[in-house]
C-alpha cells in the first residue's frame, strides 16, 4: 500500500492527498511528519509523547493519534 501511495504522490499534490487523508485511514499508525499539515485530520498533530519507564519521551516527527 505504501508503494501505491508513493505513486499517488506523483499525481496529486501533497495538499490534495491530505484532503483525502493521503490514502491513510483514521487509525493509529506510524506516519512521519515535519508539521501538523503532514498528518491526517483525525490525528492530534505532529509530535507525540510516550511514557518510557515513567519518563516522558517526545518524538517530534511522528503523527500522534
Amino acid at each position: 500500500m505504501k508503494n501505491q501511495i508513493s505513486k499517488l504522490g506523483k499525481v496529486l499534490s501533497k495538499n490534495d492527498q491530505r484532503n483525502i487523508e493521503g490514502g491513510f485511514g483514521c487509525y493509529a499508525q506510524f506516519l512521519e511528519c515535519s508539521s501538523n499539515r503532514d498528518c491526517p485530520p483525525c490525528s492530534s498533530g505532529c509530535g507525540m509523547t510516550i511514557d518510557v519507564n515513567g519518563e516522558p519521551l517526545f518524538i517530534p516527527d511522528l503523527c500522534a493519534f
